[in-house]
């Protein structure tokens, strides 16, 4: 391929985005072959003469061998299947199956692929390929070489249904040009402490959602989490009717704006939690808000834990700002029905910088 870029050199263990540009040629429609942003990333160490590249693992995706990126411009032949010139633990034991058998292992062909899904902390699962930055390519009988590896490289992550990298089922390839920025490390966010508001009536609650965007600064995320059982009928027609126009007149002075909406009910409901994305439009918003439908509850105690901690961890967060607004009218469980607890909460909405603020209405006739 001709390549030609600096070996990437850091000094310390990091974690990178892997930014792709995807020109998917395809030899299956499955969903779970493709590659998207968000589904791969790399760590590079210091003390290794290359990176580990991640790949999220799917339900139909069997296995991944990196190979020569058909969508490099100056291609021109049919792409090879990259290689390291020496064992490494990582892939070194990996097997690959070509024309119905497996290759033989006793010629050292160390090839980039993946079959073995392991967990992993960012992906959930994710296939592991260690890629050297000196890569072999190719045979002494046709085409051959060697590529350096760096910024502005093109590989291709070649996905696969079976594993083995085996083309006797569907696969699919991904290629992209790495480009690489810096993720940093988590830093502290300054959080206001878990704020609880009683108020008189669902007009008061209203109008305090209000207050706290409106004053939250210049460029806020913000998660409406509200209790969407029976009892909250009558108090979510009013928040449908009456929380938006509000927010027109007070959201003026706020340059980015992201609102997302969380409902819970309870266990042995129709759900427990359902998320919306989050949206940048009040328009959008009203149309999530209009679509929420007050049903079950049939205690007086709700999944509340529940509905903040899918409000925290649902949504990429990423505003100076951070601020998750529940409301509803029922409490929490005393003892936890499931896995989540009020201090799992607390630490990720530490973790994550984000400000709870709950609002508490008065309990309806309904739920007496």
């Amino acid at each position: 391929m001709g390549h030609k870029s600096h070996t990437l050199s850091i000094p310390c263990r990091l974690i990178i985005l892997l930014i792709a540009t995807f020109s998917v040629i395809t030899q299956a429609s499955a969903n779970d072959l493709v590659i998207l942003p968000g589904d791969v990333y790399i760590e590079i160490t210091e003390d290794t003469a290359g990176f580990d590249l991640y790949i999220k693992a799917k339900e139909h995706l069997g296995s991944v061998l990196i190979t020569e990126s058909s969508a490099d411009p100056g291609k021109k032949s049919d792409s090879f299947a990259f290689r390291a010139q020496s064992y490494n633990p990582v892939n070194g034991n990996e097997r690959r199956i070509l024309n119905g058998e497996f290759l033989d292992t006793g010629e050292k062909l160390f090839f980039l692929v993946d079959s073995t899904p392991e967990s992993n902390e960012l992906l959930g699962f994710a296939f592991k390929i260690h890629v050297p930055y000196q890569l072999a390519y190719g045979y002494p009988w046709s085409r051959q070489g060697k590529v350096e590896v760096g910024r502005g490289t093109w590989l291709n992550i070649r996905t696969f249904e079976k594993p083995f990298a085996d083309y006797e089922g569907p696969w699919m390839d991904n290629p992209f040009v790495l480009s690489m920025k810096e993720i940093p490390l988590p830093t502290a966010v300054e959080t206001e402490p878990a704020s609880e508001n009683e108020v008189g009536d669902i007009q008061e609650a209203v109008e305090l959602i209000a207050e706290l965007i409106s004053s939250s600064g210049e460029e806020v995320d913000v998660v409406v989490v509200v209790d969407a059982t029976d009892s909250m009928e009558d108090d979510l027609e009013y928040v449908k009717g009456n929380l938006v126009p509000l927010l027109r007149d007070k959201i003026g002075n706020i340059k980015s704006f992201r609102i997302g909406l969380v409902q819970y009910r309870d266990y042995k409901e129709a759900f427990v939690t359902r998320t919306s994305p989050f949206v940048q439009s009040l328009n959008e918003f009203q149309r999530e808000l209009n679509r929420i439908s007050a049903l079950g509850g049939r205690d007086v105690p709700e999944a509340v834990d529940e509905g903040i901690y899918a409000g925290l961890t649902e949504y990429n967060w990423s505003a100076p700002k951070r601020m998750l607004i529940q409301l509803g009218d029922a409490p929490g469980h005393e003892e936890p029905l499931g896995a989540i607890t009020p201090e799992l909460v607390k630490n990720e909405a530490s973790k994550l910088g984000v400000s709870i603020f709950s609002i508490q209405l008065p309990n309806s006739p309904k739920n007496p």
